[in-house]
């Protein structure tokens, strides 16, 4: 886990693994009932992890995932934090 703060706000980012389409539609389904932002991070850049498509298209094209929220979720995502 990696906590920064940024101008008084705390921000929780955590490496993830998603291995199939299963995990993706289950992360998203998960990343779209958190109130505040959930972003997925890799490769300097950084999109909307409530949006199925950007998952989808970052697990296939990034080498490394992470998700990064101003709320801690780390017990929402556990299942997929390596």
């Amino acid at each position: 886990m990696t906590m920064t703060k940024t101008e008084t706000r705390l921000t929780y980012r955590y490496r993830i693994e998603l291995d199939t389409t299963a995990d993706v539609v289950e992360f998203n389904r998960i990343a779209s009932k958190i109130k505040g932002d959930v972003l997925l991070v890799g490769e300097d850049m950084k999109l909307n992890a409530k949006s199925f498509i950007g998952v989808h298209m970052a697990r296939i094209a990034w080498d490394e995932l992470y998700v990064e929220s101003n709320v801690d979720c780390y017990h929402d995502f556990e299942k997929f934090i390596i």
